[in-house]
């Protein structure tokens, strides 16, 4: 569920507990669907809360970057449990934890964007004004990220998003349990990868848009396994790595694609234009190579059996 806009961040009268024990060291097979929310969802808060303090002060790459894929695993869980969250409810969560991951995710694609141009660089490529700029926008973002991304609001917001998950299950599904329920989920995220994988490998010609649209669907299976893994039939951790593999091959053509449409839509002022031109062709030639090493992959996991796609 990918929607933008935001969502106004109350301060909740009743904190919802956060604390840092692992995700699933409390889940059984007879378990309820309400509790296994709170289980699952208070330490990646409790990780999303400490990254938005630490990046007040501090600006590392692994700090964005972690702070990005804290509040994409929240949106996942949300999806997981929206039959009893209902469609608002899981609307105006994610719509807010997007935003928040948009936010967080500035610096870190400037960050990729500034290595990839020093690779270019380091090849041959005559672009150090560009390299510079490059840093120059990063330093902007991580204003930018900083200023939005304030911890205590962040806090109030999941807290409060949260306590009302949590309230709203408690009412809708607190004797229910878990297993059937995280299965059946589990089984519509692998549909959703395999109908998406046969798509983008139908044709000669592949679309970004839907390589783009395999990585989303095979994040989402792999957190949701991750969640899951203590309480679904069957051992998933080959299936775990190999998703992450998938996921890798993906992601390292994403970075490219990305890269290059935050350069093209990027202001340059210092830059002469074919400076910049000579990044674009370099990261296009790039993008080429690891679109096919990409499209190679997807094409592998939509054509096996059906561990196969759910593999990828």
């Amino acid at each position: 569920m990918d929607m933008d806009g935001d969502w106004s961040l109350p301060r909740p009268n009743t904190l919802f507990k956060v604390n840092s024990r692992p995700a699933g060291t409390s889940l059984s097979k007879k378990s309820s669907i309400a509790t296994t929310f709170s289980s699952l969802a208070t330490p990646v808060v409790a990780e999303a809360v400490q990254r938005a303090k630490e990046l007040s002060t501090k600006t590392d790459v692994e700090g964005f970057h972690q702070l990005r894929v804290a509040f994409r695993k929240l949106r996942a869980l949300y999806w997981a449990y929206s039959p009893y969250l209902g469609e608002e409810a899981t609307a105006q969560a994610t719509e807010e934890l997007k935003r928040l991951a948009a936010v967080a995710g500035g610096t870190r694609d400037w960050d990729i964007a500034r290595d990839l141009l020093d690779t270019a660089q380091k090849s041959g490529a005559s672009i150090e004004p560009l390299v510079a700029a490059a840093r120059e926008k990063r330093a902007q973002a991580v204003v930018h990220s900083q200023t939005m991304i304030r911890s205590d609001e962040v806090e109030a917001f999941l807290n409060d998003a949260l306590l009302r998950a949590q309230t709203t299950l408690q009412s809708r599904c607190n004797d229910l349990p878990i297993r059937a329920f995280a299965e059946k989920r589990v089984r519509l995220a692998q549909r959703t990868l395999q109908k998406r994988s046969r798509y983008a490998a139908r044709s000669e010609t592949t679309h970004e848009e839907d390589l783009h649209d395999v990585r989303k669907a095979g994040k989402k299976l792999r957190y949701l396994l991750e969640f899951f893994q203590p309480v679904i039939k069957g051992g998933h951790g080959r299936t775990i790595k190999e998703l992450t593999s998938v996921q890798n091959k993906l992601g390292q053509f994403n970075d490219i694609a990305a890269s290059e449409t935050l350069i093209r839509s990027a202001s340059f002022d210092e830059v002469p234009p074919e400076v910049v031109q000579a990044s674009l062709q370099w990261l296009e030639t790039q993008k080429c190579r690891r679109m096919r090493a990409a499209s190679r992959r997807v094409r592998a996991i939509s054509g096996g059996d059906g561990r196969a796609s759910a593999r990828g």
